[in-house]
């Protein structure tokens, strides 16, 4: 079966997360992704680079987590030393074949290596050019680091988690590197779409600041027409995480009035129905459902809540991942993929999760181990077997 980015040629240069995660979308389905990977640093000398090697852990060896890293499979990879004169070329040279180049370096840094986009379009103007940025490519912060936390700091995203007197807090995933890697995934491809229409590749310039901003899409709306944000953690009884009487836990989002009260008569308490939104009774009302969820186990809630003809919102809040990938409806939409590694025998990796049904994405390789197809890539360059070893001696490239 063709996949819809057959032909699409990626030369990957970035190195956290939010690019990793752009060129996994495009890899499985169906580009050509080359990962271009950092010489590997003397052990304990440049804890970032070692880090980086290892999408999955920060701790293992790269070949041995590589077989479960999801974010890099369908990809080769190649190890270049860009402050190295030869190593700079190797990637003009890759460039000029690719359609998308991937980076994630500070603004200006790519310039100063002649990796930049100016120097790219002269040797491709097709090519299009994705520049992942904490705060984009210009501003007073242009120049600043960071990282996820940052952007969503500076996006009013970590404010908007303080509510009752709690101070604002990290979310417990990297919601903003998440959200830049499908902004950059999207940029890619209206560029692509773009260039089907012009001829000519582009810049895109994705911020990691600008994508966290728009998380506000609602609270941005809400702020500018009456100036209050509603807060969705805030002490509510219609829609929360309660503690159930086995210590386990659910969410509720009744939101819509017919759920409101349909959760009413569940519990045998129609006269609350007209007081989901009682502000002046609103601490009282939160510490009955609090307390009435305490009366019953999780199953058995969820047996009460999920009847077909008396629908109420409610869902089993899994605290744990080995309870998440055991989710019936989590192995139902085929998000835990179990697979036969040649080395590493049955690995697990996260499953597909945009499904196409006439061209879906496919398994096609397992994530390679740093610099697996140093030497293939270079011969395809016309390197012969000496030149590739010289540029292994000083430097330049690793395999």
């Amino acid at each position: 079966m063709t996949l819809p980015l057959t032909g699409i040629r990626v030369l990957d240069l970035s190195r956290l997360l939010p690019g990793p995660f752009c060129s996994w979308l495009l890899a499985d389905f169906g580009a050509d992704v080359l990962r271009v990977e950092e010489p590997r640093a003397k052990p304990g000398t440049d804890r970032r680079a070692e880090q980086a090697r290892g999408t999955v852990s920060r701790t293992k060896d790269p070949a041995l987590v590589r077989p479960f890293d999801a974010v890099s499979r369908n990809k080769k990879s190649i190890i270049l030393n860009l402050k190295d004169e030869a190593g700079r070329r190797i990637v003009h040279q890759l460039a000029a074949a690719s359609d998308v180049l991937l980076t994630e370096f500070r603004p200006g840094v790519a310039d100063r290596l002649g990796i930049g986009y100016e120097d790219i379009r002269r040797t491709n103007p097709r090519l299009v050019y994705c520049a992942i940025s904490l705060y984009g490519q210009s501003g007073p912060y242009a120049g600043y680091p960071g990282h996820d936390p940052c952007a969503l700091a500076v996006a009013g995203v970590l404010g908007l988690t303080a509510v009752d007197g709690q101070e604002p807090a990290f979310a417990g995933v990297p919601v903003d590197d998440i959200m830049t890697g499908l902004h950059a995934t999207i940029g890619v491809l209206l560029a692509l779409q773009g260039r089907q229409l012009t001829g000519e590749g582009q810049f895109v310039d994705i911020s990691m600041t600008d994508s966290a901003l728009s998380l506000l899409a609602n609270a941005s709306l809400q702020h500018f027409t009456s100036g209050r944000v509603m807060r969705i953690n805030r002490k509510n009884p219609s829609s929360g995480v309660w503690q159930t009487k086995d210590g386990r836990y659910l969410a509720t989002t009744n939101v819509e009035a017919h759920h409101w009260a349909n959760f009413c008569r569940v519990i045998g308490r129609e006269d609350l129905v007209p007081r989901q939104y009682d502000a002046e009774h609103r601490e009282e009302l939160y510490e009955f459902v609090r307390d009435t969820f305490l009366t019953k186990t999780r199953a058995e809630w969820l047996g009460l809540l999920h009847q077909p003809d008396l629908e109420t919102q409610v869902a089993p809040l899994h605290e744990d991942l080995d309870e998440v990938f055991d989710d019936p409806q989590v192995r139902h939409r085929n998000m835990l993929l179990e697979l036969e590694h040649p080395e590493a025998g049955k690995v697990k990796h996260l499953g597909f999760p945009i499904k196409l049904t006439g061209t879906p994405a496919a398994v096609r390789s397992f994530a390679p181990v740093p610099g697996q197809h140093t030497d293939e890539v270079l011969a395809a360059l016309g390197y012969d077997a000496a030149t590739i070893a010289d540029l292994e001696a000083r430097g330049a490239i690793g395999r």
